[in-house]
């Protein structure tokens, strides 16, 4: 009797915690929420790699031979992403209309001080270390190794051009102008490419702290992003001929 009583009971328990529906003018609710829970990966991991020349190995070595179209993706100058096209009936129902992401690759470039000053010993590492050699980068080296920090800097500056008081000897002084823009071309994106040469427009402070300012209006990104592609486009062009591979931007 007990028993069957404690048994009736659990059943009943068993049952008020089941999942119901309920419709409630147009609408049905559940009471629960239900999670899918797989019992074996679904999809496989995307692979990391941080050069295009790893990316491109990859997929020649793997990825052209999986039963998927590949579509490259440029996402931004730092960062690249490789698709599957849709699966369509190649997996079941529920996830024909996914899409892979089977590898990526992210650049491993340092980044530059942009939008603040920095003092002379920062900007002189970072223009030798972080740039590359141009006649801009040349004359701000120069001008940075010139600037009086013990007696400060006399600077005056309108807003389109500046002046500021620099040392050319022991005890004797200069004025000499600022170039209000300066073409830089620092390491921004991934190495197998061209660096873009953009526009900054160059201040310095009382302090004689030197400040980059970007002045194309981000233009060098797009430039980096079609770059990444043209040469993607060049390496995986027996891929992209046999139409197992799309570059996109």
């Amino acid at each position: 009797m007990g028993e069957s009583f404690l048994k009736d009971a659990i059943d009943r328990i068993v049952e008020m915690a089941a999942p119901k529906t309920y419709q409630i003018g147009p609408y049905t609710y559940a009471s629960q929420e239900l999670v899918l829970v797989d019992t074996a990966p679904s999809r496989p991991k995307d692979f990391c790699v941080d050069t295009l020349s790893g990316l491109v190995r990859i997929i020649k070595e793997e990825g052209a031979r999986l039963d998927v179209k590949l579509l490259v993706q440029v996402e931004d100058q730092r960062h690249v992403a490789v698709w599957s096209d849709y699966l369509g009936d190649r997996v079941e129902r529920a996830r024909k209309y996914d899409r892979w992401r089977l590898y990526t690759a992210e650049a491993d470039v340092p980044r530059i001080t942009v939008g603040q000053y920095m003092d002379q010993q920062q900007a002189i590492i970072e223009l030798q270390s972080l740039h590359n050699a141009t006649p801009d980068r040349d004359y701000l080296l120069d001008l940075l190794s010139k600037i009086d920090v013990t007696q400060g800097v006399k600077s005056t500056d309108n807003g389109v051009t500046q002046e500021a008081t620099v040392k050319t000897g022991v005890v004797l002084k200069d004025t000499v102008p600022v170039k209000p823009i300066v073409e830089l071309q620092p390491f921004r994106t991934f190495l197998e490419v061209d660096q873009p040469v953009s526009k900054f427009l160059l201040r310095v402070d009382e302090h004689g702290r030197a400040g980059l300012f970007e002045a194309d209006g981000g233009a060098w990104k797009l430039e980096a992003k079609r770059s990444i592609a043209a040469w993607l486009s060049t390496a995986l062009a027996a891929e992209i001929e046999a139409g197992k591979v799309v570059v996109m931007i």
